[in-house]
């Protein structure tokens, strides 16, 4: 039997969305509403790294691991790990949502390459979502994660070097995401759950 095609067998053209932004700052909020509008597998950092380093014992990093004098190794390894999963998603869904802090890919250079080179052929987007410290202070005192206490506050950074999709990250996720598919030539649908969706390209 024939089955009539839906735009859900269609191939879809490679995308990359990465979303970066410091603790706090609603990356995973924005990304997990990217993700189900696009129909895009979401990959996060945290959640591809965090659980194995978290069961690896302590006194192996010198402290908690997010604070460990091995600080610079660990990061590579996870973003390392990110970048591998990355490619492997891109060769059978086509697409991905990256979540992480993605701060030293902000500034250019060796690690903004190897993530591009992760990424081809996708194209790449890099959402950057910006705003007040004290916000992002706030709302990681109030979710209260453990991992947030082993956390230094970062120096202020400078503008990113690369091309960027800025985003406030005082703004609502429904306004992030309306701005998010907007750069992509997309536009948001509602539901009949009254969710917001994304749809075919204008």
């Amino acid at each position: 039997m024939m089955w009539p095609p839906s735009m859900d067998c269609q191939p879809v053209e490679p995308l990359v969305v990465a979303i970066a932004g410091v603790a706090g700052s609603g990356k995973s909020t924005l990304g997990r509403a990217l993700a189900a509008a696009l129909g895009a597998p979401m990959l996060d950092l945290d959640s591809i790294t965090n659980p194995l380093l978290d069961h690896l014992p302590a006194d192996i990093f010198g402290d908690h691991w997010l604070a460990s004098p091995h600080h610079e190794a660990i990061r590579d390894g996870r973003y390392a790990a990110l970048r591998a999963v990355t490619r492997d998603t891109l060769s059978t869904a086509g697409q991905a949502v990256l979540v992480a802090p993605f701060t030293a890919e902000l500034r250019g250079g060796k690690d903004w390459d190897l993530l591009r080179e992760a990424s081809d052929p996708a194209t790449l987007l890099m959402i950057h979502i910006d705003g007040d410290a004290d916000l992002f202070a706030a709302r990681r005192a109030q979710r209260g994660e453990g991992r947030d206490r082993h956390r230094t506050p970062p120096p202020p950074a400078p503008p990113p070097a690369v091309p960027v999709l800025a985003i406030d990250a005082a703004h609502t996720t429904d306004q992030q995401l309306r701005r998010v598919l907007a750069a992509l030539g997309r536009r948001a649908t509602w539901t009949r759950s009254g969710s917001e969706s994304g749809s075919d390209p204008l």
